[in-house]
């Protein structure tokens, strides 16, 4: 990601979070059978080894209901909304999450003299 505004339409963000979000509930659901497996090898199962395994389970599905709601954001928002998403990317601390999370590499975008660069993006949306 380029320094300085990373202005996008705001459905990107919120349809790149459901992705990210989607994905730790399929890495959830894994660590679910890793659960599994492991309490499986116990003669006895450990009663805090079934509540995690509940827990992590409870994880999946929240994670699930959380992607499914950003999708629907992304999907009900409007076409001329934009967002710059440059300060919430620069505050993630993997860089392979940040660069999922800021989408496909766009050019710098400045201001006008006036500051009126979301008067000409607003205007771009509605044209399209």
């Amino acid at each position: 990601m380029t320094a300085g505004p990373a202005f996008r339409p705001i459905s990107e963000p919120l349809r790149l979070a459901a992705m990210e979000v989607a994905d730790l509930a399929h890495l959830g659901d894994r660590l679910q059978g890793v659960i599994a497996i492991l309490s499986a090898s116990s003669a006895r199962p450990d009663p805090n080894m079934v509540m995690e395994a509940q827990a992590a389970d409870l994880m999946s599905q929240r994670l699930t209901g959380l992607a499914a709601f950003l999708t629907a954001l992304a999907e009900a928002a409007p076409a001329t909304a934009v967002v710059d998403i440059y300060d919430a990317v620069m505050d993630l601390t993997l860089a392979e999450q940040a660069r999922r999370l800021s989408g496909p590499e766009r050019a710098p975008v400045s201001l006008d003299e006036f500051g009126r660069l979301s008067n000409i993006l607003f205007e771009l949306g509605a044209r399209m």
